[in-house]
């Protein structure tokens, strides 16, 4: 069986998979591309004889749905801990030069793996040793964007280190290839326009085909077997 979930915001994706083996009351059980724990959208989870498929979904180009704010800095390029604020940019300048960079990040680039990530280095996940405070060689991988949209500007308020600060925000649709980091597009566009900048939300919307909007939320695939 192939399923098109929506992976709820603050669930892991074993956490999503880990219930649908429980809801389906299936053995074989596996997902079709990681979405980190503060992301929500489109995942693929196969099912018995389906999960040999996962290979074939791994290359299917993604579709996100990402806010960016800039101003601020992270060292997990996101939420996850509390953001230091760096600036507060011109909004009306902010929008213009973002317009003028996306074309550098389209195409066949490099992109920074972000220290916070399971990536290993000498066999153990970067994100422990970072909490180690450990430090790191920059890693980075060959990804492919294909297109970047500007969907929304405006200013958004967040929460910082110097307390609620008020900073230009743009929402983004970006397709790309499989183990794009999001966050790490938000980090270098915030390191382009020497501002920071960091991920505050992301959805993905699409994974090839399967689309959010056809996605089942958890609560109505347990409502539709127990029925």
């Amino acid at each position: 069986m192939i399923l098109n979930i929506f992976k709820p915001k603050n669930w892991t994706s074993f956490d999503v998979v880990a219930k649908v083996r429980g809801v389906l009351k299936v053995k074989k059980a596996g997902h079709a591309g990681t979405l980190d724990p503060l992301a929500g959208g489109v995942l693929v989870v196969l099912t018995g004889d389906d999960t040999k498929k996962q290979a074939k979904f791994m290359e299917m180009e993604k579709e996100y749905v990402a806010e960016i704010v800039f101003g601020a800095k992270s060292p997990t390029y996101d939420l996850e801990v509390l953001p230091t604020l760096v600036t507060t940019p011109d909004s009306a300048e902010t929008f213009e030069k973002i317009k003028e960079i996306l074309p550098l990040f389209t195409g066949e680039i490099e992109q920074i793996i972000p220290p916070y990530s399971a990536k290993k280095v000498e066999g153990k996940p970067m994100y422990k040793l970072a909490r180690q405070g450990l430090e790191m060689a920059e890693q980075r991988k060959t990804i492919t964007i294909s297109s970047i949209d500007v969907m929304e500007q405006k200013s958004c308020e967040l929460n910082t280190d110097k307390g609620v600060a008020v900073l230009p925000c743009v929402t983004l649709r970006i397709k790309c290839s499989s183990g794009t980091f999001v966050r790490s597009l938000a980090h270098e566009l915030g390191e382009k326009l020497k501002t920071g900048g960091i991920l505050v939300s992301l959805v993905r919307s699409a994974v090839g085909e399967y689309k959010v909007e056809n996605s089942v939320k958890i609560e109505d695939l347990v409502s539709q077997q127990s029925r």
